[in-house]
């Protein structure tokens, strides 16, 4: 593995050799130049964290002709997302699964659904209640029936 400080000059060393600026990478991507410039420099303080973090650096190997996965992971490990939860290096022992236990773990869907129907359902019933409510004070047939 190569020191930590030659991650972002590879890259602009790359995006030279190829005779790509800055400007027109960042025109092509919308990321900005500063941005830009400071990943060269392996400062990437100021970038953004999660699914943009990735998006970003994917965008720029990309333009400059390099394996996106491929760099994508390498920065990954050397820039760790500091809002990412951290990861765990120990292997967990599980008990054994047998063969007709699916991939898809059950234990939390109870808890889902009923997160959902907290949730979701008792919204969507004051929603309806209303909505009939006010359609009942339009239509005189409505008003005969029980809501």
């Amino acid at each position: 593995m190569e020191p930590k400080g030659t991650f972002g000059p590879r890259l602009r060393q790359e995006r030279e050799r190829r005779q790509i600026s800055l400007a027109s990478i960042a025109s092509n991507t919308k990321i900005s130049v500063s941005l830009l410039e400071a990943l060269e420099r392996d400062d990437v303080r100021r970038w953004p964290s999660g699914i943009f973090r990735r998006a970003f650096v994917r965008s720029y190997a990309t333009a400059i002709g390099m394996n996106a996965n491929e760099i994508w992971k390498e920065f990954a490990e050397r820039f760790p997302d500091p809002s990412a939860p951290p990861v765990e290096t120990t292997p967990k022992t599980e008990p054994a699964v047998s063969a007709v236990t699916t991939s898809h773990s059950t234990e939390a869907l109870p808890d889902r659904i009923e997160f959902v129907f907290r949730i979701s359902v008792p919204r969507s019933w004051v929603n309806r209640a209303l909505w009939m409510k006010s359609l009942a004070s339009r239509v005189p047939a409505l008003r005969r029936q029980d809501m």
